[in-house]
């Protein structure tokens, strides 16, 4: 869980030079979600471990997966424009992570 966190945390803010790239943060971003590592944890924990993320009310997938709008999305790489990996991250009443969701880019 901590070296995918870790991982996560770096590639946030890796940029996205080309489609290798891309794919490679797109399979990182699913298998953050699809292993739950975010599950359980509260918010305190997830902005630790990987930054606070961007509001929900700025994206509309978050709508569209109906996610609340102080919900946080990422986007996973600086693509400068380009279709990025994308993780959205619901937290319930007591601000703990209970689903989260991914855009894949491949």
């Amino acid at each position: 869980r901590d070296q995918l966190l870790t991982q996560l945390n770096t590639a946030i803010e890796e940029p996205v030079p080309d489609e290798e790239t891309s794919h490679r943060l797109s399979r990182l971003a699913m298998e953050v979600v699809e292993d739950g590592v975010l599950e359980r944890m509260n918010r305190g924990e997830v902005e630790q471990a990987i930054g606070r993320g961007d509001p929900c009310s700025r994206h509309p997938r978050c709508a569209e997966n109906r996610f609340a709008d102080d919900d946080w999305f990422y986007t996973v790489g600086q693509s400068g424009g380009e279709q990025a990996p994308l993780i959205i991250v619901g937290f319930d009443r007591e601000g703990t992570v209970d689903r989260t969701w991914y855009m894949r880019t491949h």
